[in-house]
């Protein structure tokens, strides 16, 4: 709150300058200023927000699955059901930096190399959604505020 109040000071202060009346004592009167500034601000709403206990925000976290034993679990099952072409292009994208040098790497063109990825993401997806999967890898379902979605500017 002091922080805010300062530069509250601060800013008022510039103004007074850039209007042509600057203060005889530029330090009393920051001094002034701020101590009203504070003294607003402990008046308003702004003061009386409090912080959040983070201690029970974790105790609420829903217990999800360790994320590397379900992609361990999908990369097994996956390869079964790629095609050896595909393997070779799972193993470049997994493997390159770039989706140019991983195409490059299969032989690729990298259009094609994108939609042997595509083709590759929809088995992945499909093993996902598969009830094969043990319930002790199945992430919880989530419910979501609209809008709130993951990749969504809020």
């Amino acid at each position: 709150m002091a922080e805010e109040a300062s530069e509250r000071a601060i800013y008022q202060l510039t103004v007074a300058m850039l209007e042509g009346s600057a203060p005889q004592s530029p330090k009393a009167w920051l001094r002034v200023v701020a101590r009203r500034s504070a003294c607003a601000l402990l008046r308003s709403e702004w003061a009386r927000q409090r912080a959040m206990d983070l201690t029970d925000v974790e105790a609420r976290q829903p217990a999800y699955p360790e994320q590397r034993e379900q992609s361990c679990w999908v990369r097994e099952r996956l390869a079964e059901a790629l095609t050896p072409r595909q393997r070779q292009a799972l193993d470049a994208a997994i493997s390159c930096n770039t989706t140019r040098a991983a195409a490059r790497t299969c032989g690729m063109e990298p259009r094609d190399f994108r939609r042997s990825l595509g083709s590759i993401s929809r088995r992945a997806r499909k093993l996902l959604d598969d009830e094969a999967m043990p319930a002790a890898l199945r992430a919880p379902s989530v419910r979501r505020t609209p809008g709130c979605e993951p990749g969504m500017a809020v």
